[in-house]
């Protein structure tokens, strides 16, 4: 069993991030492959991702039982600005590294910023 409290769920997120980030990678290179542009590439990858990851979070990350609406919409505008800073990241980097790597490097933004505001935010009280 996995450590309690914010460490045993930053773990947790973690590994829930793991398969996130296996299933959205495999979109965005596969589009960028196809020849999707970047941009694209990483919203649809992010976009499938987020609902991925709303289900598996609450449930196995924060351990509920049972989700609001209130608290599916939060988590998604968390992840819609988390977005948003992955994206301003990918855009910076895009203009001074490779494609791939400005993928990786902008994730790490997506996934720090979107664990803080998700427990601090949504699941504060679990």
């Amino acid at each position: 069993m996995l450590k309690t409290g914010a460490w045993g769920e930053f773990i947790r997120y973690n590994l829930v991030g793991i398969v996130n980030t296996v299933l959205g990678f495999s979109i965005i290179f596969s589009l960028m492959f196809m020849g999707i542009s970047p941009i694209l590439s990483n919203l649809m990858g992010y976009a499938i991702g987020s609902v991925v990851s709303f289900f598996l979070n609450s449930r196995y990350t924060f351990k509920l039982i049972q989700t609001t609406k209130v608290q599916m919409l939060k988590f998604f505008t968390i992840l819609l600005l988390s977005y948003l800073l992955n994206l301003l990241m990918l855009q910076w980097l895009l203009e001074l590294i490779n494609p791939y790597l400005s993928q990786f490097f902008s994730a790490v933004v997506y996934t720090v910023s979107s664990f803080l505001l998700a427990k601090f935010i949504i699941f504060k009280d679990t």
